[in-house]
């Protein structure tokens, strides 16, 4: 009989390529920690009834081989390691039983009590009947499975495990090494079992689609330098004279100290070239600790990825081999991008490109805050793939006040933590002092001189509360000729200012998650191109127009919110600092019962902060931006519980995946909107076709061909769907799993100026 872990893969075959796929990435305390995670984590598709499964044929629960191979493995373990050697044994079996879902607790899956299995252990007792008839399926071909265990030397530990093998004092022996687990308590614990779990579930998923790992590549510093000055040869304006200015200080400084910290950070101006200046030094830093690490560059927006990663890419190109292998030096990864693997040697099928892209196999990886901290801090299965590549990698961090205020603590102990346990680098730009990491060594030291330099806009507040009435009406009768862009809190207030402004003599645009994402797409390239030409524009928006999108206006309107997001609305003024200075206004629009519409985003306290901070000063120059924000922050943090953060970081240190009050499974960058829904927008012949192959993906039994039939169109699927309120969903058709709206039934729905018609006067806001 041979043994297949999947059709047409021998079982003894698949244990041996898991093993060698990792085994170099891990540390070398872990190797043979590892080498048995690996060895041992399909034992249980030794059993006939897997092999009879694989064939299609029903064998229940008997077929399941998670709980049989952890059990197997904890046994290998305790003999390897004995009891209690930095609890190497219990961290095993954890990353094997979950090595197909999510992780859970050690304590999940162990006895209630160290001294016996008892009736309050009913699920365990289950498991445990199971595995025993497992067991002895098994002895019914001993030989041949000795045999292929040879191959690995395990057959010694397979032969004693079938003779002296009593599971529940396996159990027992482990929930002894648990219990001393909670009152150890250790940080490092959690970055070797993460470590092990994240090398054990990439190789496997690796292994089983016969994927082909390609090595990975990172360009030159000095050929991709020069590729840059050649990009900017000639740029003799002042903004161009000082970017290279900063550009040079930056490199210089980290030749200078780049063996003295861990932790560098590059304060400076908004529109000083930290893109450039930053990605060099992750790329100086690669090349002077010996070129043989990963840059992650983790920006908090799509769009802003989009706009760097094209940035980066455009260098790359000047690389001679860059486009036979131009997915081995550099990917994006976030919810948004296309699945594509480019590797001239390889033809990658959706899927593997997949795995590739969520593995992180490139030289250089341009992704989001919620890929990076929900691999460092987090469960789920698929985001722990990649936890591995973060060992040794240099990280650049960009924009980082977008990061969540209450989460400063634990984004602040995790990457010292990661810096201590993976020899992770880390960069962080920013431009205002760090906010956490404070220890960072500053490669600009210089930096508040270039603060004074530019004076492109400037914040004028007008704070008394105003009606949206009464706001429209000063507007339309301050009007210039200047192009405008006002940022409105709520949907519905910015669909209402919006409708009253269309019918000026000026162009009016509107922008929100309102629109479709194909049409946002469409309308932000439509008024880049008419401010470009010079056109006096208006723009309605809400805070999406935040989020890195690259125009350009000479006045900017912004309801008041926080220091930081009018800051980011001040960057889309005058950016290159070639006109007038630009002005800022900041209101404080109510809604008709008199209620500031920033408070239903906000709150009351963020608003006060912002009200107190800026409601003396007549006008704010960029000048003073630095220490404004700085202000804003010291005094939100001083008003912010810091509970969620203290949490979660003793959740990590307790190994607490998936119990009690805030565990590691909870932590989540976006928060979720419980009552919305997704609703599958079908306006044209695009979207009329993305529907039929969803409906002929649904027809698909085999998982993997459903898989590719969804890679191929997931991207247009979220071209054409709003997330909206539940309230709106009696409006929609539902079938086949999905709300939607059929432009041909349900005219008036939409309309792609304004977007989804919202028939209610709701205050919702989606970002």
């Amino acid at each position: 009989m041979v043994y297949y872990s999947h059709p047409d893969k021998r079982l003894i075959d698949h244990l041996k390529e898991v093993r060698q796929i990792s085994i170099e990435k891990i540390d070398e305390e872990y190797k043979l920690a590892y080498e048995v995670a690996a060895y041992c984590h399909d034992f249980g598709k030794y059993t006939t009834y897997f092999q009879e499964h694989l064939k299609g044929r029903r064998t229940g629960d008997l077929s399941n081989h998670g709980f049989i191979s952890a059990i197997f493995a904890a046994y290998v373990a305790l003999k390897v390691f004995g009891d209690s050697y930095k609890v190497l044994p219990l961290m095993i079996y954890n990353c094997v039983l979950h090595h197909h879902g999510n992780l859970k607790n050690p304590s999940a899956d162990l006895p209630c009590s160290i001294k016996d299995i008892s009736f309050q252990d009913y699920d365990l007792l289950e498991k445990i009947d199971i595995a025993e008839k497992q067991i002895d399926d098994i002895r019914k071909n001993r030989r041949i499975v000795e045999e292929d265990l040879r191959g690995i030397g395990y057959e010694d530990y397979f032969n004693e495990f079938l003779d002296e093998t009593c599971i529940r004092d396996i159990l027992k022996r482990l929930k002894r090494i648990e219990v001393v687990l909670q009152r150890i308590k250790s940080e490092e614990y959690y970055f070797a079992h993460q470590l092990l779990y994240s090398a054990l579930i990439s190789a496997d998923k690796l292994g089983a689609s016969n994927t082909i790992i390609p090595d990975e590549m990172c360009p030159d510093y000095g050929f991709i330098n020069e590729a840059r000055k050649r990009k900017f040869k000639g740029s003799t304006d002042e903004i161009g004279l000082v970017r290279q200015e900063i550009f040079e200080k930056i490199q210089q400084a980290l030749e200078e100290s780049f063996d003295k910290s861990s932790v560098f950070s590059i304060t400076s101006p908004t529109g000083t070239g930290k893109t450039y200046a930053g990605f060099f030094a992750a790329l100086k830093l690669r090349q002077l600790l010996g070129n043989e690490r990963k840059i992650i560059y983790a920006l908090p927006f799509t769009s802003i990825i989009e706009q760097n990663y094209d940035r980066l890419y455009e260098l790359f190109e000047t690389i001679g081999d860059f486009k036979a292998h131009n997915s081995r030096y550099i990917i994006k990864h976030h919810n948004l991008a296309n699945v594509q693997y480019k590797d001239e040697q390889t033809d990658y099928t959706l899927s593997q490109a997949e795995m590739l892209i969520e593995n992180w196999t490139s030289g250089v990886v341009v992704t989001t805050f919620v890929q990076l901290l929900e691999t460092l801090i987090g469960s789920r299965n698929r985001m722990l793939k990649k936890f591995i590549n973060l060992r040794g990698a240099i990280v650049l961090l960009d924009e980082v006040q977008a990061i969540d205020i209450k989460y400063f603590p634990l984004v602040d102990f995790i990457f010292k933590k990661s810096c201590e346990f993976l020899d992770m680098k880390i960069i962080m730009m920013t431009a205002t002092k760090p906010i956490f990491l404070a220890e960072a060594k500053e490669l600009l030291t210089d930096n508040k001189k270039y603060f004074e330099v530019f004076n492109r806009t400037k914040i004028i507040p007008k704070l008394e509360k105003m009606t949206l009435d009464g706001f429209l009406e000063e507007f339309k009768h301050s009007l210039e000729n200047k192009s405008y862009l006002v940022v409105c809190n709520t949907i519905k207030q910015s669909l209402y200012v919006y409708e009253s402004l269309k019918g000026l003599a000026k162009k009016v645009f509107y922008l929100s998650t309102n629109i479709l994402p194909v049409h946002r797409r469409q309308r932000i390239n439509e008024v880049k191109e008419k401010l470009e030409n010079g056109e006096k524009i208006i723009l309605v928006s809400t805070q999406v127009v935040e989020a890195g999108v690259d125009l350009d206006f000479d006045v900017i309107i912004r309801d008041i919110g926080p220091i930081d997001s009018i800051i980011q609305c001040a960057g889309r003024c005058n950016r290159n600092g070639k006109r007038e200075i630009g002005k800022v206004y900041v209101y404080n629009l109510t809604d008709d019962d008199g209620k500031s519409f920033g408070k239903y985003i906000y709150g009351s306290t963020i608003l006060q902060i912002t009200r107190d901070i800026i409601k003396d000063k007549g006008e704010i120059h960029e000048k003073e931006y630095y220490s404004l924000v700085n202000d804003y922050f010291h005094s939100v943090q001083q008003n912010k519980s810091k509970d969620i953060s203290e949490k979660l970081i003793n959740s990590i240190i307790s190994l607490n995946f998936s119990e009690n009050e805030s565990p590691v499974s909870s932590f989540s960058l976006i928060s979720s909107n419980p009552n919305y829904i997704d609703v599958l927008f079908i306006l044209d012949d695009v979207s009329q076709k993305v529907y039929e192959q969803y409906c002929c993906m649904l027809k698909e039994k085999d998982f993997l061909k459903k898989r590719e039939l969804y890679l191929n169109i997931k991207n247009e699927f979220r071209d054409y769907t709003l997330s909206l309120p539940e309230k709106f969903s009696s409006l929609f058709i539902r079938e086949n799993g999905l709300f939607i709206m059929n432009g041909n039934i349900q005219q008036g729905l939409y309309d792609q100026t304004s977007g989804f018609k919202r028939v209610d006067n709701d205050t919702f806001l989606c970002f």
